[in-house]
């Protein structure tokens, strides 16, 4: 980041305008507006007043700090996602925060430690209020880092994610406030490269970046239509059982979803009073869940999208949060002795007991 943006970056930030800051140097406004717009830069006398005046120090003001290369941040986060998923959760978390500690000034790492943040979220649903909230407040602090940098390669996905975080806490005028921050209309860029790749006669460039874009727009009709199960949203069971129909050919067209449609079933016959059906699709689920992941259609897909062969389907750490769900939930007390139930049950105890 330009020196001048990191200025107004740490400004904002401080909540100071640059009047303020002008005051606190000893210099006039426009002057600090030249900086920030890189029109001239401080004098080299004036570096210590300007980052006493901001917070931080000289180093840090003109971005010494060593930063981490995409290989190496890539490395690490899943290094720190491994260690989530086999369980040792205290460990992943100080592992984050250390790199945090380390690299105060790595926005792609922010960016990528509000993701993993989500991650522990998703894992460890379980975990207490405080913890779930601690988590929470971490990653809105980290969007906000972000967003007040101007860090342009994140930035409109940052407005999206704290716009989201803000309706969730149902702050309306906050949220309403960063959604108009955003473009209200955005060009489709894989289609430009699309073209530009042919322009430039690399047809296998163009299949890729289509191949990519088409992967993501499946994965947002699936959560379009997950979304849509909200009771508030669509009550009637006939309607609810209409998605669920239309997730799993959607799944089955593009063979893309984890073939976790079942779940989607057991929620509307459930809402349907079709307890025998609900049951035989958790059966389904606990079967599937123990599979591995199927390749996403070849004849669309490929060679953009590889998923690594016998990838499992579910974590260890997923498949036994399942499984405490099911013994807690008490509609499936009722079917505890039925046979077929119970051998799927037993099946799934047996391959968590299996993947020690």
């Amino acid at each position: 980041m330009k020196l001048g943006a990191h200025i107004a970056a740490l400004r904002k930030s401080k909540g100071m305008t640059q009047e303020q800051l002008a005051a606190a140097v000893g210099i006039s406004a426009p002057a600090v507006s030249k900086w920030e717009t890189d029109t001239s830069c401080p004098d080299i006398s004036l570096l210590c007043p300007i980052a006493r005046a901001l917070g931080t120090n000289v180093d840090k003001l003109l971005q010494f700090e060593e930063m981490l290369s995409k290989d190496e941040l890539t490395k690490r986060n899943n290094e720190i996602v491994e260690t989530a998923i086999k369980g040792n959760l205290e460990k992943a978390e100080s592992m984050l925060n250390n790199l945090l500690h380390t690299y105060p000034s790595d926005y792609e790492l922010k960016y990528n430690a509000s993701l993993t943040l989500d991650m522990f979220a998703m894992l460890f649903p379980l975990e207490t209020s405080e913890k779930l909230n601690k988590w929470k407040e971490l990653k809105k602090q980290l969007l906000e880092e972000i967003r007040m940098a101007g860090v342009s390669s994140y930035w409109q996905s940052t407005v999206s994610k704290l716009a989201g975080l803000a309706i969730q806490n149902g702050e309306l005028e906050q949220a309403e406030q960063m959604l108009k921050e955003l473009p209200e209309h955005t060009s489709d860029s894989s289609m430009l490269w699309a073209q530009l790749y042919l322009k430039r006669n690399e047809p296998e460039k163009a299949v890729e970046v289509t191949q990519k874009r088409l992967y993501v727009l499946v994965r947002k009709l699936q959560l379009c239509l997950i979304s849509q199960m909200n009771k508030e949203m669509i009550p009637g069971a006939e309607q609810t059982l209409e998605i669920c129909k239309v997730y799993r050919q959607v799944e089955e067209i593009f063979k893309i979803g984890g073939e976790t449609s079942e779940g989607l079933f057991i929620e509307a016959y459930l809402r349907m009073g079709n307890y025998e059906e609900a049951k035989n699709s958790a059966v389904k689920l606990i079967n599937d869940i123990m599979g591995t992941v199927q390749q996403p259609n070849p004849l669309l897909f490929y060679p953009a999208i590889k998923i690594e062969d016998g990838q499992p389907i579910a974590t260890r750490e997923m498949k036994k949060m399942m499984l405490e769900g099911i013994m807690k939930e008490e509609f499936f007390e009722v079917y505890r002795q039925d046979i077929e139930f119970q051998r799927a049950i037993e099946k799934l105890q047996q391959d968590i007991q299996n993947s020690n």
